[in-house]
C-alpha cells in the first residue's frame, strides 16, 4: 500500500511513537490536564487499598498509630481525642468510600476528556497536512497509488492513528500511573514482599515484546488489504452500470471477496495473537500472587505487618492485574496505529512537486517549443516520447493525434510541468519550463478533459474554480452564455447556485463539457488544452460543443488531443505520433492525401 524506499532501514516502534508524540506540542496544556486527571485518579485507587489497612485495624480496636496513609492522616486530626477506634471507623471509612469514588471519577473525567481534546486535535491536524501533501505531491505519486490506496490513507489509517492516540495513550497513561502508585504503595507497606511480585516483570515483558511484533506484522497487512478493499469497491461502485451490461457483478464479487477473506485472515490472526497474550499475562499474575501469598504467612514477615497491612499490600496486589491486563491489551491498538504512522509518516516526508525555477512570466503570447523532449514514467518499460521536436506558433491551433499510448497526453503533461522530460527541453515564449515557477506556469494553461471534474458544490463555484473564486457572478454568467450554457443552467432549481450532484450526476455530457468551457472561458489563459473534450459525446452533443470550442479557441494557441478524428478536421495543423515519435505533419486535406499512418486511421473511423 505504501511505497517504501528501496533499502530505506524501518523505524522502530518507539522511534514511531516518539514522532508520534511530538505531535502534541501544540496541546501541550491540555496533555499535562489530562495527566492531573489520570494522577487523581490513581491516588484514589491507592487510597481504597490503604481503606482496607484502616477499617482492618480499626476491628481489632487499635487506635489509628500512622501505620498507613489514612491511618495517618486520621491520627493527625484526632490525636488527644478519646474516639474509640470502632467508632472512628463508623466516621471516617463511609465518607472516604464517597470521597474516594468522588476523587476518582473526578480525575478519571479530566484524564479522560482532556487527552480526547489533544487527540482528536491531532489527527485533525494530521489529516489535513496528509491531505495538503497529497494535493502537493509529484505526478508519479499518483502513478504508483490507485484512488481506493489514497483514500484508505486519508480514512483508515488515521482512524488507526486516532485509536493509538485516544485509546491507547489513555490507556497506557492511566494505568501505567495507577501501576506506579500501587507498586510505590506495595513498597511503602513491604519492600520485600514487593520485589516477589516484581520478579514476574521480565516474562511480562517478554510476552508483550513477542506479542507486539505479531501485531506490528498483522497491522501491516490489514492496512495494505484495506487499501484494496476499497479500491476494488471504487471501481464497482463507478463502474455499476458497465457492471451490469456486461454481467460481471460474479467477477467483481470475487475479487472483493479474495481482497475481504485475506483482511479477515489476517485479523483473526492478530485477534488470536491478543488472546493468547491475555490469558498467559493474568497466569503469570496469578503465580506472582500465589509466591506473595506463600511468603506473606511467614511468621517473620507476618509478625512485621499488621492484619491491616497485609490485607492492604493483597488488595494492591490484586488491584494490579487490571491495569497490567490493560497495558498488555492495548498493544493490538498500539502497532495498529504505529503501522499506519508509519505509511503517514511516510507521505509526510516525501517530497513535495518542484516548483522549477523562480523566474516570471506574465501573460505570455502562446509559442510552444518542444526540442527533442525525451521522457519515460517511472517503472516503465519503454519511452513514451522519444526525441520529439514540434513547434507550435501563438495563436494556432493544433491537433495531436495517435494510437494510444503515442504520446500525445505525455507532451500536454510536460507542458504543464507535471513531469520534467529526462531528455530535451520544453519552452514557452521561449522560455524553459524547467526555470519558471509552476504557479506561474499553470497560469497560461486552461484544460477542458474528457470527462472534466466537477465538485459537489454550486454551479457558481464549480465555474470560479481555484484561483478564480472571487470572480463576479456577472462575470460568471457571461462565461456560462459564451459557453452556450447559460440557458440549462437558469432552468436549474436555484440556478446558478444550484448544488450539482457528485462528479454532475444529474447533467449531461454535454452539459458537464459547457460548464467545463465555461470554466475554461473565466480563466482566459492564452493556452488552450482540449484532451479528448468531446470523445465521451454523441453526435448531436458533439457538434454543438464544437461549435461552441471553435469560439472558444479564437485568438489562443490550443492543442486539442483527440482519437475521434472528426473533431480535428478545422485545425490549422494536425501532429500524427506513433510510439512516442512524430512520424506525419500537416493539414487534414494533405495527410488524408498522402496515405499514411493518418489516413488510416481515418478511413476506419469513417468504416466504423
Amino acid at each position: 500500500m505504501a511505497e517504501a524506499t528501496a533499502g530505506a532501514p524501518k523505524p522502530g516502534d518507539w522511534a514511531l511513537y516518539r514522532r508520534l508524540l511530538a505531535q502534541l506540542a501544540p496541546q501541550a496544556r491540555y496533555f499535562f490536564l489530562s495527566l492531573g486527571g489520570y494522577a487523581l485518579y490513581s491516588l484514589g485507587v491507592v487510597l481504597l487499598a490503604d481503606l482496607m489497612q484502616f477499617l482492618l485495624d480499626s476491628l481489632d480496636g487499635e487506635q489509628p498509630a500512622g501505620g498507613g496513609l489514612l491511618s495517618s492522616i486520621t491520627h493527625y486530626f484526632t490525636q488527644g481525642s478519646d474516639y474509640e477506634a470502632l467508632d472512628l471507623a463508623r466516621t471516617v471509612v463511609p465518607a472516604a468510600i464517597v470521597l474516594l469514588a468522588l476523587l476518582r471519577a473526578l480525575g478519571y473525567f479530566g484524564g479522560s476528556y482532556f487527552m480526547n481534546h489533544v487527540a482528536r486535535n491531532m489527527i485533525h491536524d494530521l489529516r489535513c497536512r496528509l491531505f495538503d501533501r497529497m494535493l502537493l505531491a509529484p505526478g508519479d505519486y499518483f502513478d504508483r497509488n490507485s484512488q481506493g490506496v489514497l483514500l484508505a490513507k486519508i480514512t483508515y489509517n488515521v482512524e488507526q492513528v486516532t485509536g493509538a492516540v485516544t485509546r491507547a495513550l489513555r490507556t497506557l497513561l492511566r494505568e501505567t500511573l495507577v501501576v506506579a502508585g500501587l507498586l510505590s504503595y506495595m513498597l511503602y507497606l513491604n519492600w520485600r514482599l514487593c520485589l516477589v511480585f516484581l520478579a514476574v516483570t521480565p516474562l511480562i515483558a517478554l510476552v508483550v515484546t513477542r506479542v507486539g511484533r505479531l501485531f506490528r506484522r498483522y497491522s501491516e497487512r490489514i492496512q495494505d488489504s484495506m487499501g484494496e478493499v476499497a479500491q476494488i469497491a471504487g471501481e464497482s461502485i463507478n463502474a455499476w452500470r458497465e457492471l451490469r451490461l456486461y454481467g460481471a457483478q460474479q467477477q467483481q464479487r470475487r475479487r472483493f471477496a479474495d481482497a475481504s477473506e485475506y483482511n479477515r485472515s489476517q485479523s483473526l490472526k492478530l485477534a488470536k495473537a491478543d488472546a493468547i497474550s491475555t490469558p498467559v499475562i493474568q497466569t503469570l499474575l496469578a503465580s506472582a500472587m500465589a509466591v506473595i501469598v506463600w511468603f506473606a504467612l511467614q511468621p517473620d514477615i507476618l509478625g512485621a505487618m499488621t492484619p491491616g497491612a497485609l490485607v492492604a499490600f493483597l488488595v494492591a496486589a490484586v488491584q494490579l492485574g487490571k491495569p497490567v491486563r490493560q497495558l498488555s491489551s492495548i498493544q493490538s491498538l498500539f502497532q495498529r496505529g504505529l503501522a499506519a504512522a508509519e505509511d503517514i509518516f511516510r507521505q509526510l516526508d516525501q517530497a513535495s512537486e518542484q516548483r522549477a525555477g523562480g523566474a516570471k512570466l506574465g501573460r505570455v503570447k502562446g509559442d510552444i517549443e518542444f526540442r527533442h523532449v525525451s521522457f519515460t514514467y517511472p517503472g516503465a518499460d519503454q519511452p513514451a516520447l522519444r526525441d520529439v521536436s514540434l513547434r507550435i506558433d501563438a495563436g494556432e491551433t493544433v491537433a495531436l493525434v495517435g494510437p494510444s499510448g503515442a504520446g500525445k497526453s505525455t507532451l500536454v503533461q510536460l507542458l504543464a510541468g507535471f513531469y520534467r522530460p529526462q531528455g530535451g527541453d520544453v519552452l514557452l515564449d521561449g522560455q524553459s519550463v524547467s526555470t519558471v515557477d509552476l504557479i506561474e506556469l499553470r497560469a497560461q494553461l486552461a484544460l477542458v478533459a474528457q470527462r472534466p471534474p466537477l465538485l459537489r458544490d454550486t454551479v457558481y463555484n464549480n465555474i470560479a474554480f481555484g484561483e478564480l473564486a472571487g470572480a463576479t457572478e456577472q462575470a460568471v454568467t457571461e462565461a456560462l452564455q459564451m459557453a452556450d450554457a447559460a440557458a440549462f443552467v437558469e432552468q436549474l432549481p436555484q440556478g446558478l447556485y444550484t448544488r450539482l450532484g457528485a462528479d454532475g450526476d444529474g447533467l449531461s455530457g454535454g452539459q458537464r463539457q459547457r460548464l467545463a468551457i465555461a470554466r475554461a472561458l473565466l480563466k482566459d489563459a492564452p493556452v488552450l488544452i482540449l484532451d479528448e473534450a468531446t470523445a465521451a459525446l454523441d453526435n448531436e452533443s458533439e457538434r454543438a460543443v464544437q461549435e461552441v470550442l471553435q469560439r472558444v479557441t479564437a485568438g489562443k494557441t490550443t492543442l486539442v488531443i483527440a482519437h475521434r478524428l472528426s473533431t480535428v478536421v478545422q485545425a490549422d495543423r494536425v501532429v500524427v505520433l506513433d510510439r512516442g515519435a512524430i512520424v506525419e505533419e500537416g493539414t487534414h486535406p494533405q495527410l488524408v492525401q498522402a496515405g499514411g499512418l493518418y489516413a488510416r486511421l481515418y478511413q476506419r473511423e469513417l468504416v466504423d
